[in-house]
């Protein structure tokens, strides 16, 4: 019997979620906009004592139904200490086992139905809890109780009762990871989501991020909201790569939240509201800008042109056998338009230790060759999936590289 140790950003297609604003945003009370900015306090006076080198690569062989950069991971981690690795495989609808350590497969679960009384549509990340018990994330804002033969046992609705179209103002949503998953801790499941477009000053109280999930009783509760300092004061963020913060649990099993545009982290008890903030940012990133448009229908272009030129945060890792955590910065291109592949910006993770103190941060390269949202801690260290895009051998492999912590 496996258990959940801890360690995707599955960035689905926004358009459907800009469509959806749209469509409803005479409802929202638009008002003039304010530029954000949001500086580096530490920028270029930090000093690095440590940094990552790529230490192993293990090379997974996938048969011909299964590709690489797999939108979702979980590793299990057994009671004699053996590791699982699982995905999903899109192509199948089914979940993915392989032993880690040896790569090699081990089994599947049964393909989910897209229709009928078992369908599960929309499949956009999962929790195994043991085999009789896998909770599947579905678009249509629902969690769903499932099992390795792909029977429903249970719907959980994550809408907090309402039907109206007005929901989207209240209750987030949520584009897993594997880099922001879903987490088991105490009995509960903890999910964040975001709002897929900027918050207006008169919710930004009321509009939820995290869902809490009681296993025994299925209730659901939401917590925590986004800081007004941040998002607040009408600041343009219309797009959802500056709205979904990432998470993570401290060893005292408070929440961590990575916002993509601060270069601090907010921690926040599960039982509270008020946020400890704390420093946890790249010694190279500049000053964040929210964008300087009306909310209403901002231009594509100019959206993507921003998301280019900004320094942006996402996921943050605890490293347990390390005693570290690592957070993801994604470099801005200052001169970049909005034709250039966001692939294009380069990847550095930044080592804290548990206090959150600056150890170091390492460079890794342009997001086009580090599938960096599927990132999770083994014993051996942080494993990043590596996109060889200059060799086609004929074969698909699944290429984890595993990068140690190295004193300078």
């Amino acid at each position: 019997m496996f258990h959940f140790k801890r360690p995707f950003k599955k960035l689905i297609e926004t358009k459907m979620l800009k469509k959806l604003f749209y469509s409803i945003s005479f409802c929202l009370p638009f008002s003039c906009t304010n530029t954000v900015s949001i500086e580096n306090e530490n920028r270029l006076s930090l000093i690095a004592t440590y940094q990552l080198v790529v230490s192993d690569e293990k090379k997974i062989l996938l048969d011909n139904e299964t590709a690489p950069k797999p939108p979702y991971m979980q590793i299990l981690t057994g009671k004699s200490g053996e590791q699982m690795l699982t995905f999903f495989n899109p192509y199948k609808r089914a979940i993915y086992f392989y032993d880690y350590e040896n790569a090699f497969f081990i089994g599947k679960s049964n393909e989910f139905e897209r229709q009928g009384p078992n369908a599960i549509p929309g499949f956009a990340g999962y929790f195994i809890k043991n085999m009789d018990s896998i909770y599947v994330y579905c678009r249509s804002l629902e969690l769903v109780l499932t099992d390795s033969t792909a029977q429903v046992k249970q719907r959980i609705s994550l809408r907090g009762g309402r039907t109206d179209r007005n929901w989207v103002f209240y209750f987030p949503q949520y584009l897993f990871s594997t880099l922001n998953s879903i987490i088991e801790n105490r009995g509960k499941l903890i999910f964040t989501g975001m709002s897929p477009f900027s918050i207006a000053d008169s919710l930004i109280n009321k509009f939820k991020l995290t869902s809490l999930i009681d296993l025994e009783t299925s209730s659901l509760k939401f917590v925590h909201t986004y800081p007004k300092e941040l998002y607040g004061s009408n600041a343009n963020w219309q797009e959802p790569m500056f709205m979904q913060p990432y998470t993570e649990l401290t060893p005292e099993g408070k929440m961590i939240y990575s916002f993509p545009v601060s270069h601090n982290l907010y921690i926040a008890a599960l039982d509270a509201e008020e946020y400890k903030i704390v420093y946890g940012g790249s010694k190279v990133a500049g000053t964040i800008h929210s964008i300087a448009d009306g909310r209403e229908r901002t231009p594509n272009e100019l959206i993507l042109s921003h998301l280019l030129q900004q320094d942006l945060y996402s996921g943050i890792i605890h490293d347990p056998y390390r005693n570290v955590y690592y957070r993801f910065m994604h470099q801005g291109i200052p001169d970049a338009n909005f034709s250039v592949p966001i692939g294009k910006k380069n990847v550095i993770v930044i080592i804290m230790d548990e206090q959150f103190n600056y150890l170091g941060e390492t460079a890794i390269g342009a997001g086009e060759e580090w599938n960096w949202q599927n990132s999770f801690v083994t014993t051996e260290g942080l494993v990043i999936e590596h996109i060889d895009i200059s060799v086609d051998s004929g074969e698909e492999f699944l290429i984890l590289k595993t990068f140690s912590i190295k004193e300078l």
